[in-house]
């Protein structure tokens, strides 16, 4: 039997479906001041803290920094901590299969945490109070961080808490309401493992010597999606292996996961199976070869592209 040398170059392309105020006496909301002239509100530019268009793929992070504007309309002083809480919730941004996501919310004025992991804000004896003077606002920063890690697929993900700003007797000052949360977008990516090389940004896929079966060569498609996904397949040669420019094809079978691709139209499409959320796949690449016998000698080779999409 005649046996020729083989190169299978395939690509890879991806789709997815944007003045600190001086402080009163440390570890005492308000510090032995009298916050009965105290006038305060607190407004906020999004009622919604919400980090949009979050990739869990991609190189952006699950977090963002939102302000609270403390306003004093009063003829006195007021001084407080501003509490977390939660609105009579587990901890957690809600999913959609009832688990919760955890985050973390740091004050960037008072340099503390802030999350309400038990269902409120510790108080901490180190915590720097908001002192407002009269007729006048300060703002205070939160970094809002999502644990990434925690995200089981896409969707929008929150909490609804109360603010509250609380002096050193537990006197409520004023509160507001904010939605936490992440919106996490539907994406998908692919990657090679196994026996390939890189060939100017190319996978190169090298199948020995061409004869008729299975080519033994240990290849996988990896493949992440924040939901069920499909794969698009295109042949450059309708499945066949082409001997450089001239007319000699070797027809071949690609299968993916164990699904077949029938390239004879130049593309097929394979569906992932049913899933509910996150799901990271590595698919076994196999080549099956025809009868090669009587074709001239040389190197063949095809082109193969593969696309993903979350469904």
């Amino acid at each position: 039997m005649t046996r020729f040398p083989l190169l299978l170059a395939f690509t890879i392309a991806a789709a997815i479906g944007a003045a600190p105020v001086a402080a009163q006496e440390q570890g005492k909301p308000g510090g032995g001041v009298d916050n009965s002239a105290c006038r305060l509100r607190i407004d906020t530019s999004a009622g919604s803290w919400i980090v949009r268009g979050f990739d869990p793929f991609g190189s952006s992070e699950g977090s963002g920094t939102f302000e609270l504007t403390f306003t004093n309309e009063g003829e006195g002083e007021c001084a407080f901590f501003p509490i977390f809480m939660a609105d009579q919730e587990p901890f957690g941004l809600q999913t959609l299969n009832g688990k919760r996501v955890p985050y973390a919310l740091f004050d960037l004025f008072g340099s503390y945490e802030a999350t309400p992991r038990t269902g409120r804000t510790v108080q901490t004896p180190t915590r720097r109070p908001v002192v407002v003077a009269p007729h006048s606002q300060q703002v205070v920063q939160y970094r809002f961080i999502v644990a990434e890690d925690a995200l089981q697929g896409d969707g929008l993900f929150d909490q609804r808490v109360q603010v509250e700003a609380e002096d050193g007797n537990g006197r409520l000052l004023a509160s507001r309401q904010i939605i936490l949360g992440i919106e996490v977008l539907p994406s998908a990516t692919l990657g090679l493992s196994g026996a390939y090389a890189i060939n100017n940004g190319q996978a190169l896929v090298d199948l020995g010597q061409l004869e008729e079966g299975l080519a033994q060569v240990p290849l996988q498609l990896r493949v992440q999606s924040t939901r069920r996904y499909s794969l698009n397949v295109q042949s450059r040669n309708n499945g066949r292996l082409r001997l450089g420019s001239t007319e000699w094809y070797v027809p071949y079978q690609l299968s993916l996961g164990g699904q077949s691709a029938s390239l004879t139209t130049g593309q097929a499409d394979v569906s992932s199976p049913p899933t509910n959320g996150l799901t990271r796949s590595s698919l076994p690449v196999q080549f099956r070869i025809s009868d090669p016998s009587g074709h001239r000698a040389g190197v063949y080779s095809d082109i193969i592209t593969i696309s993903v999409a979350p469904q």
